[in-house]
């Protein structure tokens, strides 16, 4: 078991990284992307006995102990070297408070370290289902914003153990078989938490300018990031940070895709789609609409509860091939009813049946006086 008090020297200093003749790399672009593990690779006491599905983040594994065959997990591991202070030292600072939460759909990290390639990974406890930016696309609309709900029930019970969200990183949110939403790894943090405020990459477009700056997080980041992601989960696009130029580095989730999302949007009414287009601009202005998380969640409430259901859309297809073969979900409770089709009108037939039949004797008519002619 990898010891959480004495982290690898080369992750004190992740954006200091050493090549094998003693000499800083400065430009991280001239040296080689670290490999991802393969099937067979130990990470640590674990071994990599599968692997499931790629995120913007990294590559989740599943991972048996060495030591312990009967006990397994999953494993994040990270592609970017430069997330290592970001995972590894809050995992030594905050893992002992987080192990003893006890919530049914928190998975707490429970081991930390450095792959052979030198990229950080998490473990964390097993589950079913598969990351929920790969699936929620399938759901109907109303649904993927009822998710955002859970996720804000969730930080409800967090903040009532002393916690704050520090980040939102869409790869650790989990959607289970019964399409229960479950949070994996970091993320959540204690109040008095020493550890860095260095965010992963994957979390970054999703926090507020203070925070990427180094600043601790607080209601107006937490907001900040429950409305871009509930903008992600609407659009089906990761939004871009906040100055960010066009065609940055920031990187798609997979799964997360306008092209998933274009049926539900192409069903609402231009009414539907202008007030949800104001709740989305509302929700992502940097806390300045909504200040804490209760009044984005009653907005939400209250476009769910409020706005018709759209009707019927055809599937927009899949998001692209996955990494492993995605479970299957079980059907969610209907909250959009779709409108049964309306049957044409008697008079509408009557009048088909007359003009087809005009249109016959015209021809004929048209007929015989051919035939008569020649």
């Amino acid at each position: 078991m990898t010891d959480p008090s004495a982290p690898p020297a080369d992750a004190r200093e992740p954006h200091a990284p050493r090549d094998p003749s003693g000499a800083a790399a400065g430009d991280a672009s001239a040296r080689p992307q670290p490999a991802l593990p393969v099937v067979g690779e130990r990470l640590g006491v674990w071994r990599v006995s599968a692997a499931l599905f790629e995120c913007a983040s990294g590559q989740w594994y599943r991972v048996e102990h060495a030591l312990a065959s009967a006990q397994a997990g999953l494993a994040l591991v990270y592609r970017h070297e430069a997330d290592a202070q970001a995972v590894l030292m809050r995992f030594a600072e905050d893992s002992e408070a987080l192990s003893r939460l006890a919530h049914p759909t928190y998975g707490a990290p429970l081991d930390s370290g450095l792959s052979p390639a030198g990229l950080p990974y998490l473990v964390v406890p097993p589950m079913d289902g598969a990351p929920l930016l790969r699936v929620a696309m399938a759901l109907p609309l109303k649904r993927r914003m009822q998710l955002l709900l859970d996720l804000i029930d969730m930080l409800e019970w967090a903040h009532a153990q002393g916690l704050v969200l520090h980040e939102i990183d869409p790869g650790t949110l989990w959607l289970s078989p019964g399409q229960q939403l479950h949070w994996l790894g970091q993320g959540l943090a204690p109040r008095d938490s020493q550890g860095p405020t260095a965010l992963v990459r994957a979390a970054e477009p999703l926090a507020n300018a203070r925070q990427r700056a180094g600043g601790r997080p607080d209601e107006n980041s937490e907001t900040h990031a429950l409305g871009r992601l509930l903008g992600l989960l609407v659009n089906g696009r990761l939004p871009r940070r906040e100055g960010a130029e066009e065609g940055g580095e920031d990187e798609a989730e997979p799964g997360a895709t306008p092209v998933a999302s274009l049926q539900s949007w192409l069903s609402l009414t231009a009414a539907q789609r202008e007030s949800l287009d104001q709740l989305l601009d509302r929700a992502m202005m940097d806390g300045r609409s909504f200040t804490d998380r209760q009044l984005l969640a009653q907005a939400v409430r209250d476009w769910i509860d409020t706005e018709p259901a759209p009707g019927p859309a055809r599937s927009a297809g899949g998001a692209g091939p996955a990494s492993a073969s995605l479970p299957l979900l079980a059907s969610p409770p209907p909250l959009e009813e779709p409108h049964a089709p309306a049957k044409p009108p008697a008079a509408s037939i009557a009048e088909r049946v007359a003009g087809i039949a005009l249109v016959l004797a015209l021809a004929a008519i048209v007929l015989w006086l051919l035939l008569r002619s020649g």
